[in-house]
C-alpha cells in the first residue's frame, strides 16, 4: 500500500475538520424553520465517528447506503473507519441520497475526499449521489424487486411527521410500511434494502421504543432485525446541541438476522463523557411474550434490579378490570364553552395544574386556564360521571422528579354530577365510571413509587406518558391495591412513606 493508515491520521483529521466547518456554516445560515420543514439536523462529527465504529462485519466488498446524506458526515466517518480496519475492504460502493439540492456540491466534495483517501489506501471507491426524496427512491427500488442489496446502512433520518393523505404515506403503504414519522419510515425502508446479515446503524429519537404510535414499526423492524448495540445519552441535548434540539436520542446497531444474542447497552452524559456499558440478555430487552414489543433499555445493574423487583407485580389492568383513557376535552376546539370560573350550568374542568400533593385542588385562582366547562348537548359527550378517579399527567416537565405524576379526584370533593378531564390528563376508570376511594388511593400510591418510576423510564425515553405506556406497567393484585389504599388518610404520604409502603406490602425493593 502506498500509505500506512497509522500515518494518515492528519489526513483523516483534515477531512473531518473540513466537513465539520461546512456543517457549522450551513447550520448557522439556515433558518430554523427551514430545518424543521426538512427535519434536517446534521450529525456532529464525533457522533458520526462513534456510530461508524459500531460496524462489526468485515467484508471485502462493502455496499454502503447513506439515506439523507446531507453534506456527507456519516459517509466520511464510515470510509475513515473502513480505512482504519486491519482487514480493509477491497472496494466500497456508496449510494448517498439527499433531497436538498443546495447540499449536493458539499456532499460531492466530501465524497471526492473519501475517494482520495481510499485511493491512498488501495481501496476501490465508487459513489453515486441520488438527488431525490429517499422514500421515493427506496420505495421504487423495493417495488422493482431490484437485486441491489446493501451490506451496510448508516443514517441520521429527518425528524418530522408524515401526513395521512400525503404521497409519502401512499408510497410507504405500497411497500407494506405503516408509520407516522419520517425517521421510522427511513429506518423501515433501509432495513428492507439490506441483504441477509447486513448491518444498520442509526441515530434517532428514542420515542419508537414504546407507545401505540410506533407499535407497527416495532413489529415490522423486529421481524427480521436484531439489536446488537444500543447507546443512550444522559443529556437531552447531547446529539444536536448546535441546532438547539432537545430530543432524547439513541444510537443503535442492528443486524438483519433472527439470531438473538446479548445486546451491548452503553451510556454516557454526552459524546465527550465517560462511557459505561454492560451486556443485556435479548429477552430482557424485548420480552418474548410482549405483544406491544416495547424495547426496555436497562442501562446498568440498578435498572436490572428494578426490572427483577417489578416481576413481583404480575397483574395487568385488564385483569384488574380497570381501564385508562385520555381526557376528552380538547380546549381549543370548544373555546365557547369554557369558563374561567364556575357558574350556573358549568361543571369542573380538570387540568394538570389542578394537581396538588396527590389530590386535585379545584378551582385555582388565578388560573392559567379555565376552571370550568358548560354542560350542554355539545359538551356532554366529553364529560365523565362523578366518581373517584386516579389522574396522571400526560406530559411531565423536565424539572419534575417523576415521569408519572398521579393525583386523586375524590367523588365527595365537589358537588358535581359530571366532570371534564382536559386532554393533557389521563384517567383510570371502570368502564367509564369511577373507582372505589380506597382502590383509587392504593393505585395512586403505587404509581407514585420510585420503583415504578424507574421501571417506566426503562422503556419511555421522553416526558410524554401515553395510555399505552400506562397499560404496559405491571400492577399489584386487587387485594394488594386495596391494602395500600387502606393505609392512606386525608393527606397523601411523602415519597419516603410511599416507598416504604411498597416494600412492606408488595415486597418490592429498590
Amino acid at each position: 500500500m502506498t500509505n500506512n493508515i497509522n500515518n494518515d491520521s492528519v489526513i483523516m483529521e483534515s477531512l473531518f475538520n473540513n466537513v465539520n466547518k461546512t456543517r457549522l456554516e450551513i447550520s448557522a445560515t439556515t433558518d430554523r424553520e427551514e430545518k424543521l420543514v426538512l427535519g434536517q439536523f446534521f450529525t456532529e462529527p464525533r457522533i458520526a465517528s462513534f456510530m461508524s465504529k459500531m460496524f462489526g462485519n468485515e467484508e471485502e466488498h462493502v455496499k454502503l447506503l447513506d439515506p439523507g446524506a446531507g453534506i456527507g458526515i456519516l459517509a466520511t466517518a464510515s470510509v475513515i473507519h473502513f480505512c482504519n480496519l486491519k482487514n480493509r475492504p477491497k472496494s466500497i460502493e456508496l449510494i448517498a441520497v439527499e433531497i436538498d439540492s443546495k447540499l449536493i456540491s458539499y456532499l460531492e466534495q466530501s465524497l471526492e475526499n473519501c475517494k482520495s483517501l481510499c485511493e491512498d489506501n488501495e481501496i476501490l471507491f465508487n459513489y453515486e449521489i441520488i438527488t431525490n426524496d429517499f422514500v421515493d427512491y427506496a420505495a421504487n427500488l423495493i417495488k422493482s424487486k431490484s437485486n441491489y442489496q446493501f451490506t451496510k446502512v448508516i443514517l441520521n433520518p429527518p425528524y418530522k411527521k408524515i401526513y395521512s393523505k400525503s404521497l409519502t404515506r401512499r408510497l410507504l403503504n405500497e411497500v407494506g410500511i405503516e408509520t407516522t414519522n419520517y425517521y421510522t419510515a427511513f429506518v423501515a425502508l433501509s432495513k428492507r434494502l439490506l441483504q441477509k446479515n447486513g448491518e444498520l446503524i442509526a441515530i434517532t429519537p428514542r420515542s419508537f421504543c414504546n407507545g401505540t404510535y410506533f407499535k407497527s414499526f416495532r413489529i415490522d423492524f423486529l421481524s427480521d432485525m436484531r439489536f446488537r448495540k444500543i447507546h443512550i445519552f444522559d443529556s437531552r441535548d447531547a446529539s444536536f446541541k448546535d441546532d438547539e434540539v432537545l430530543q432524547e436520542n439513541i444510537i443503535y446497531h442492528a443486524v438483519k438476522t433472527t439470531d438473538r444474542q446479548p445486546v451491548e447497552i452503553s451510556s454516557s452524559f454526552n459524546i465527550e463523557g465517560k462511557t459505561t456499558s454492560h451486556m443485556l440478555d435479548y429477552d430482557r430487552l424485548i420480552e418474548p411474550l410482549d405483544t406491544e414489543k416495547f424495547i426496555r433499555i436497562l442501562r446498568d445493574e440498578s435498572d436490572l434490579k428494578i426490572k427483577l423487583s417489578m416481576e413481583g407485580a404480575k397483574c395487568t389492568l385488564d385483569e384488574l378490570g380497570i381501564k385508562v383513557s385520555t381526557g376528552k376535552v380538547v380546549d381549543f376546539r370548544t373555546k365557547a364553552n369554557l369558563r374561567d370560573q364556575p357558574e350556573k350550568g358549568t361543571v369542573p374542568l380538570i387540568y394538570p395544574f389542578h394537581f396538588n400533593s396527590g389530590y386535585v385542588n379545584w378551582p385555582v385562582n388565578p388560573a392559567p386556564k379555565p376552571n370550568a366547562i358548560l354542560q350542554n348537548e355539545f359538551t356532554q359527550k366529553m364529560l365523565v360521571p362523578k366518581g373517584n378517579y386516579v389522574l396522571v399527567k400526560r406530559f411531565s416537565s423536565k424539572e419534575e422528579p417523576k415521569r408519572i405524576v398521579p393525583s386523586i379526584y375524590k367523588e365527595n370533593f365537589l358537588d358535581a354530577e359530571y366532570i371534564g378531564f382536559e386532554n393533557h390528563v389521563n384517567y383510570f376508570h371502570i368502564n367509564g365510571q369511577g373507582l372505589s376511594l380506597v382502590f383509587a388511593k392504593g393505585l395512586a400510591v403505587y404509581l407514585s413509587s420510585t420503583v415504578v418510576d424507574g421501571f417506566f423510564r426503562q422503556f419511555n425515553g421522553h416526558t410524554q406518558v401515553n395510555v399505552g405506556d400506562l397499560k404496559n406497567i405491571p400492577y399489584p393484585t386487587y387485594d394488594q391495591v386495596i391494602q395500600l389504599g387502606s393505609m392512606i388518610g386525608e393527606s397523601f404520604p411523602s415519597q419516603e412513606e410511599v416507598d416504604q409502603l411498597i416494600e412492606d406490602i408488595l415486597h418490592i425493593f429498590l
